[in-house]
């Protein structure tokens, strides 16, 4: 039987990092991207110590950089060719799931963060897409995109990367219909908050362009979330759960459109699609004391 294969990209932390090396285990072989050479040092030092070494090939791109995008689609051919030289080079599933975030206050954000913030979460994952279905339509494979619970909800702070999650939602909706005919499948993962510290990231980097003190007048609102932002760091379901979520939508023939991570992110969703959205907006400002 030939060995599955995965791109996951963003895999110097976080999902894509756990994620890869349980593939590696399980005997796929996972293309990994990463943006730092140190970042691919240390992966490959653990898949070393795992034992794994040998399915993961380890990859600099950044994916906002198109250049670099068709060089990884080049390499990765390049690898699939070089196992099976006979047979049409096949990939069977992209993890999309390279991204950031940028927090704050809409009316204190810059214009060029809020391109930042589409250019890394939405346009990049479209190239990367494009760039890598030819193979992925040779193997009638799957697509997972990254998606959040932020792609169904936006509170304050967080809404321009809600917007961006909005917009991978709706690509993602398309792009499944689009592609049925050709048997490629596309399935979203809307995962709550989790141990990977991007929103303490995110609220740092911005606090330096914004600033937080008591002349601010979203003080109080940004004091609220970067306390949020500390206990979701440590806190949040286990990464695991992301990793398990991953197998088993690779595992079935007919994924569903939609995955919550774990099931009380589900829920949350639910909740917020029944509520009148007065009651929802009175609620998250008594959460957030706004």
């Amino acid at each position: 039987m030939a060995q599955k294969s995965i791109v996951i990209t963003g895999c110097s932390s976080g999902f894509g990092r756990y994620t890869a090396f349980v593939l590696a285990e399980q005997g796929w072989h996972v293309f990994a991207t990463v943006r730092k050479e140190s970042d691919r040092v240390a992966l490959l030092q653990e898949a070393e110590q795992r034992h794994c070494q040998s399915n993961i090939s380890l990859f600099i791109c950044d994916i906002t950089q198109s250049e670099q995008v068709a060089r990884l689609a080049r390499d990765v051919e390049d690898v699939l060719r070089s196992v099976s030289p006979e047979a049409v080079p096949c990939l069977d599933a992209l993890l999309n799931n390279a991204g950031t975030a940028y927090g704050g206050p809409i009316e204190l954000l810059s214009l060029d963060d809020l391109r930042a913030q589409f250019e890394i979460n939405v346009i990049a994952h479209v190239g990367v897409i494009q760039t890598l279905l030819p193979l992925l339509k040779a193997a009638r494979g799957t697509i997972i995109s990254v998606s959040s619970i932020s792609g169904k909800m936006s509170i304050p702070v967080t809404g321009l990367y809600s917007a961006s999650k909005y917009a991978l939602e709706a690509l993602s909706d398309a792009l499944r219909l689009e592609l049925a005919p050709f048997g490629v499948k596309v399935v979203l993962i809307e995962p709550a908050s989790s141990p990977t510290g991007i929103w303490l990231t995110s609220l740092e980097r911005s606090f330096g362009h914004i600033g937080i003190d008591e002349h601010n007048p979203y003080e109080r609102l940004l004091t609220m979330a970067k306390k949020s932002a500390q206990r979701s760091s440590k806190k949040g379901f286990p990464i695991q759960k992301f990793s398990d979520t991953v197998l088993r939508i690779l595992a079935d023939p007919k994924p569903r459109a939609r995955y919550g991570v774990p099931f009380s992110a589900s829920a949350l969703m639910f909740l917020r699609l029944m509520l009148p959205d007065r009651l929802w907006d009175k609620l998250i400002r008594l959460v957030m004391h706004w």
